[in-house]
């Protein structure tokens, strides 16, 4: 029943997203709709911000011309920060400025971009500016506006910015390693990873690739005998994709895995690829729906031989994947279908269904659930024989199962002062 109704809300909201998709969603000038005289008003611009974890004493004791409300019903302006991974490996921000008071002025959105090499420091400086400059519209809209002071801190003689040579032609480059360890007197686990990415994204083109080793161990001791686990997994993918038009996108996919807790020796597989955004791509920020179909065969080898009496295979497999995120001043959606089947035995199948609600009932109330299940019928890499208690309880391998269910639900009640403006960091 549960999973009736989040179906039946998904695709209610698709429903109502798809009759505005002919709006226009690119706010990116200010319209002025009258040149009258006026006064400005006495208050401060109430705002309301949303979307990503921000230094909250940073915004309030650089922004003192405005007031931070926490309850966007009262607020002027309600802006909502979103983020992506730029090609560089840094991150662009969208501050998409909802204006709910003032006449004059329309919505709109800006951009700030950090790189990956800025500190904490400098990406929250980038953020607030951007933030601030953006404001400004709306600050001209009060005496505020008055006490403002603007300076200028390029080099009067600079020249214009030439386009730089870059000797690395779009390519980035990658590492991290983790390490974790905790250390009792009958129990050791030792866990750490290393990752290595390359990438390369232009307007036209994304290449990515992307190698990692992950190794758990586990180790137990009682009565004088240890025991131990050792789980380790090897991934390495490679991804061309092409930009067609504003909506449509081609690309193949590659890819290898290991893991001797899933029985698997290798599993190599290709897929090209097919997408097409019901939604341009230039207002992702705001809203997504994709649908991509995928196809392509399998190369398998075991190191037990399988409940379908293999030690190795060749398969094709194909996959439906569906894919809704709006963001709006209402709430946030997240929804993700996405439907797997092998080819040669269509019963062998995998169907997945992923949702992230955010929704503001009225004011002071929000809700916010999540839901993830699946309907497995495709570990067809499960050893044959029966598995011991030892393995089970040590975690060695994977055990047979048809579905997994995973949810969550959160209500938040706020009411009181609406103001947000002081800052005390005292204990």
């Amino acid at each position: 029943m549960l999973l009736k109704f989040y179906i039946l809300t998904i695709f209610l909201l698709i429903a109502s997203i798809g009759v505005s998709a002919g709006d226009n969603f690119t706010h990116e000038k200010i319209a002025v709709k009258s040149t009258r005289s006026y006064t400005k008003r006495e208050e401060k611009l109430k705002i309301y911000i949303e979307g990503i974890r921000l230094d909250m004493d940073y915004l309030l004791r650089r922004m003192r011309f405005v007031d931070f409300v926490n309850d966007p019903a009262v607020a002027d302006v309600h802006i909502i920060i979103t983020d992506r991974v730029s090609g560089s490996g840094g991150m662009v921000y969208s501050l998409m400025y909802n204006n709910l008071t003032i006449e004059n002025l329309s919505d709109y959105t800006i951009t700030s971009t950090t790189l990956s090499s800025d500190t904490y420091e400098e990406s929250r400086k980038k953020i607030t500016d951007a933030l601030i400059l953006g404001l400004m519209p709306f600050v001209n809209q009060t005496k505020a506006s008055e006490k403002l002071v603007f300076r200028y801190n390029g080099d009067a003689e600079e020249q214009p910015a030439q386009n730089a040579d870059d000797p690395w032609n779009n390519w980035t480059f990658r590492g991290d390693v983790y390490g974790d360890v905790n250390l009792e007197e009958s129990r050791k686990t030792y866990d750490y990873s290393f990752n290595l990415r390359a990438d390369k994204v232009t307007e036209e083109w994304r290449y990515r690739n992307n190698v990692r080793r992950s190794v758990r161990t586990r180790k137990y001791i009682t009565d004088g005998e240890e025991y131990r686990s050792d789980n380790t997994s090897n991934n390495a993918s490679s991804s061309v994709v092409k930009s067609l038009s504003s909506r449509w996108s081609a690309g193949a996919f590659g890819s290898y895995y290991n893991s001797n807790y899933s029985n698997t020796v290798y599993s190599i597989s290709f897929k090209p690829a097919i997408e097409y955004n019901i939604f341009p791509w230039d207002i992702s920020d705001r809203k997504v729906f994709t649908i991509a179909y995928y196809i392509g065969p399998e190369w398998k080898k075991y190191y037990e031989e399988t409940i379908f009496d293999k030690i190795r295979e060749s398969l094709w497999e194909q996959s439906l994947r569906l894919d809704l995120q709006v963001v709006q001043t209402w709430g946030e959606i997240r929804a993700g279908l996405n439907a797997t089947n092998y080819m040669h035995d269509w019963s062998k199948n995998r169907i997945t269904l992923d949702t992230d609600l955010s929704v503001r009932i009225i004011r002071g109330l929000s809700v916010r659930m999540g839901f993830r299940v699946e309907n497995v019928h495709d570990q067809i890499y499960l050893p044959k024989g029966e598995v011991s208690l030892e393995d089970v309880l040590l975690n060695k391998v994977q055990l047979p199962s048809t579905f997994e269910v995973g949810a969550n639900f959160g209500v938040r009640v706020q009411f009181g002062s609406i103001y947000n403006n002081v800052v005390n960091n005292r204990l």
